[in-house]
């Protein structure tokens, strides 16, 4: 009944946060905690410069309902051994010969006005698939993208308060290709989280490319 009560929670958020209509394997690198300073401020590592990348579509898929297409959400949701979800980005063709950085930036809720539900022991995996054969609409856990490079060290834990570098290398898109899509699903197995991605409350809450 519990899990059952915390699944209902998350899709209560997730609801009523809206479902949009369409809305990189890799390494980690580092993590740290934000400092008194950034707490309040922001600032590198817990801001985003102009032109970060925010995920082009953010599908659920459960291993419990493996052929319900749960379609695109602004809130990513995953709970322990069976929602993940996908996340898609897209690369432009300016990222050719430019390094690309992929963070994940999870303020407090003091610092953030995104709303969030985090429960557990904050264990993640994360899973990346063939480029440019990211989630759509109708994958489920079923369908999933064809398998590709996955970090081979993940983070020990994702944690509020914290803003983790999951990795920085080339951003492999090739000369003259318009855009090349990197997708990857987060799933855990001890820990509920739901959020509501967004840049503009308060610290940005979520996954990020940045091209430098």
């Amino acid at each position: 009944m519990k899990t059952l009560a915390v699944v209902s929670a998350l899709f209560s958020l997730a609801t009523a946060l809206a479902i949009p209509e369409g809305a990189t394997p890799l390494e980690i690198i580092s993590s740290r905690e934000l400092s008194i300073e950034e707490r309040s401020n922001c600032p590198s590592g817990g801001t985003l410069p102009k032109g970060a990348l925010q995920p082009t579509l953010m599908v659920p898929i459960s291993k419990n309902l493996p052929n319900v297409a749960f379609g695109g959400t602004y809130t990513p949701i995953v709970t322990p051994n069976d929602f993940c979800t996908i996340f898609n980005l897209e690369i432009p063709s300016s990222g050719f010969n430019k390094t690309c950085t992929l963070e994940f930036l999870f303020p407090s809720h003091g610092e953030t006005f995104s709303p969030f539900l985090y429960n557990g022991g904050g264990h993640f995996t994360f899973t990346g698939y063939a480029f440019n054969s990211g989630a759509t609409e109708k994958t489920t856990y079923n369908n999933q993208p064809p398998p590709g490079p996955s970090p081979p060290s993940p983070p020990a834990v994702l944690a509020p308060g914290n803003a983790y570098v999951i990795n920085a290398g080339p951003c492999f898109i090739p000369e003259g290709q318009a855009s090349m899509e990197v997708s990857g699903a987060l799933c855990s197995p001890d820990t509920d989280l739901a959020y509501f991605q967004t840049e503009s409350a308060g610290c940005p809450i979520g996954f990020y490319v940045v091209i430098s």
